[in-house]
């Protein structure tokens, strides 16, 4: 069962200023297909992105998908044109950066999005270690 106290928590931060601040750093916490889905579109949509997840091996693999997505998006936007195709696809890969420490994963983010197992308890103990160590807003 969701938290009443989170959800109040969450709607009060929603209604704040900070809902109409620029979002230019984003975090994903979790690196598997819903959260590298996400970074993707961010980066693509000229965010700077942080990847989050438990080990290297996750977080490599996340890339990987992200990578393979864009080789395919990047394939049809220029179909004739190899070189293109690349630049591309490492224009938006530059805009991902990996760790696997979330506390600095969000230090400097403007929106943190959370992607990870569906277990209310472990959610429950990453925001409340990601509240300590976020910018205030």
């Amino acid at each position: 069962m969701f938290s009443t106290t989170a959800f109040r928590t969450t709607r009060t931060l929603a209604t704040r200023q900070y809902s109409s601040a620029a979002i230019s750093r984003l975090t994903v916490i979790g690196g598997g297909q819903m959260g590298s889905g996400i970074a993707q579109v961010a980066a693509t949509s000229k965010h700077d992105v942080t990847l989050v997840d438990v080990n290297q091996e996750a977080l490599d693999r996340g890339k990987g998908y992200i990578s393979k997505s864009l080789k395919r998006v990047a394939k049809k936007k220029f179909a004739d044109d190899a070189k293109a195709q690349g630049e591309f696809v490492e224009q938006i890969m530059s805009r991902i950066r990996t760790t696997t420490n979330p506390t600095e994963g969000v230090a400097q983010a403007d929106l943190v999005v959370e992607a990870i197992v569906e277990n209310i308890k472990v959610k429950q103990d990453l925001f409340a270690s990601l509240a300590k160590a976020a910018p205030e807003g």
